[in-house]
């Protein structure tokens, strides 16, 4: 984004990847483990998240999600915290999960019934949302963490896998892959 009220800041986007890169002791990533990472920039806030996940047979299991966010000043974090975790979910299980197919221009999708959401036991055991420290006007917070999260996925998968994968929801190209563990 440019322009005299949409200036992009790259301090603060390279801000929240260090963050991240800290929380989530990224230098040091176990060799069985497979890590993303991906940012974000919407709302005039910065996100940057890091997946962690392994695999269980042709199954990935998300350990955890750290978040780096620059969304200014923090007025209740408690909420912003809770902001941050229910869109990585929501991200996963959508990137994962969820597709909605036509037929005739009508929705083979009706209801939750037939929509593939993402299941508890499916959602990352552990999410760690960390957030700047700044005195800059609070901006926004209800769509930035969820865009970044599907990318860290897709990075962390082809860590595990050693193949791309473009198009969601993964998991109809996980179950054509053949699925084995690179490095």
């Amino acid at each position: 984004p440019v322009g005299d009220e949409h200036d992009y800041d790259a301090e603060r986007y390279a801000g929240v990847l260090e963050l991240v890169r800290e929380k989530s002791n990224w230098d040091e990533t176990p060799a069985d483990v497979n890590r993303g990472v991906s940012a974000y920039y919407s709302h005039n806030s910065y996100v940057a998240q890091v997946v962690e996940l392994t695999l269980d047979g042709d199954t990935p299991q998300i350990d955890k999600v750290w978040s780096g966010v620059d969304c200014g000043i923090v007025v209740n974090p408690d909420a912003a915290r809770n902001q941050v975790g229910g869109s990585i979910i929501d991200g996963i299980g959508h990137a994962l999960y969820s597709k909605l197919t036509l037929t005739d221009g009508e929705p083979d999708q009706s209801n939750f019934d037939d929509y593939r959401l993402m299941r508890m036991p499916e959602a990352p055991s552990e999410i760690e949302t960390h957030f700047a420290d700044n005195n800059i006007d609070p901006t926004g917070l209800g769509e930035p963490g969820l865009p970044p999260v599907s990318a860290a996925l897709a990075n962390a998968l082809y860590q595990a896998m050693g193949e791309r994968l473009y198009d969601q929801p993964f998991i109809d190209q996980l179950e054509e892959a053949e699925l084995a563990t690179v490095g």
